[in-house]
């Protein structure tokens, strides 16, 4: 019995010894290439449901944000709130849908 109990313990301790290797791409981590609106609308003051909508560029973004708000004041009771948003990573170039500017 003590013997056995020496080759489970040598078996488990070896199988733990040498963990497969990892693979590494070597594409590195990258950002998102799209603006995600997070919309969520209310009814009542309680979120009702959660829309999600991507967009290449940082101001349509914002102008849909803002014409999703309007239009869920115009029902009685209702009223919503989003946020736009892109992952950036370091190094990552900024575009030029990257910026908010005027149309």
């Amino acid at each position: 019995m003590h013997k056995l109990f020496i080759v489970c313990l040598a078996a488990l301790l070896s199988s733990c010894a040498n963990p497969p290797p990892v693979e590494q791409s070597n594409t590195g981590i990258q950002g998102d290439k799209f603006w995600t609106l997070d919309f969520f609308h209310f009814y009542k003051g309680k979120q009702a449901h959660t829309e999600t909508l991507k967009f290449v560029n940082r101001r349509d973004c914002f102008d849909a944000l803002y014409q999703m708000q309007v239009d869920s004041k115009k029902q009685s009771g209702h009223s919503g709130a989003g946020i736009c948003t892109k992952r950036f990573v370091e190094g990552q170039k900024r575009t030029q849908d990257d910026l908010l500017g005027y149309r």
